[in-house]
């Protein structure tokens, strides 16, 4: 996947202040340098001045006898099954899942674990790296998945159905993603042109991408995550 340097950034400012990222803060780097959330990680922190703690991965948490930072970012599985295990040596301030749909009774179980901890539910792929991003606090838990939130500045999204036309609010579709998008993928032109398509709804020359995803906007005017087109 080819990414100009300005998806990146607007990607890095924009996560930065969902997240609360800035000078003196502390981020855990747990993800493999071979996944995107790496670079979120990474460049977020160093380019806002933070400090970057490396880890093998997210399970080394369970094996320090006590951790304090500002930032945490894991896939939601993992956390689930390491949460228990750290609740009384780990102090953070924020918790950025991605990756997997975010079940609300884990965001019940993690503001338990960690009263007044900011929980951010990113969502995004390589080809737009993280759409959209939703801070969770407010939102009702315990039932089903936490919504994935509103577009960063500088993205689009659409839920569109059949001829490329809106749904409205409430009715799945299949989900687009426009604004700073990679500029495909390294010579492969008919993939690129099958997955990068016009955007009609945007300024005249641009592009958008179909994600495969399916989702829905709610009545709080907020994406929920519904699937997969091709399951």
């Amino acid at each position: 996947v080819l990414l100009d340097h300005s998806t990146l950034t607007n990607g890095i400012h924009h996560l930065a202040i969902r997240t609360g990222i800035r000078a003196g803060s502390r981020v855990l780097a747990s993800t493999s340098v071979n996944f995107d959330v790496s670079v979120f990680e990474t460049f977020t922190a160093l380019c806002h001045g933070a400090t970057l703690d490396l880890a093998q991965d997210i399970l080394e948490l369970a094996e320090r006898d006590t951790w304090t930072g500002s930032v945490i970012s894991t896939v939601p599985s993992a956390f689930a099954e390491l949460l228990d295990q750290i609740t009384r040596t780990t102090r953070v301030d924020t918790l950025v899942f991605a990756g997997e749909a975010l079940p609300s009774a884990l965001v019940q179980r993690a503001r338990e674990a960690f009263p007044g901890v900011r929980i951010v539910n990113a969502y995004g792929q390589t080809e737009s790296f993280y759409a959209t991003t939703f801070t969770t606090d407010g939102t009702r838990s315990g039932v089903g998945s936490a919504p994935i939130g509103t577009p960063l500045p500088g993205m689009r999204a659409y839920v569109l159905g059949p001829w490329l036309r809106p749904v409205p609010a409430g009715v799945v579709g299949e989900l687009y993603v426009g604004g700073e998008l990679a500029r495909g993928y390294l010579g492969q032109p008919a993939l690129t042109a099958e997955r990068f398509v016009a955007d009609p709804y945007g300024p005249p020359g641009s592009r958008m991408y179909r994600t495969g995803d399916v989702a829905r906007w709610n009545d709080d005017g907020h994406l929920e995550y519904a699937g997969r087109t091709d399951t």
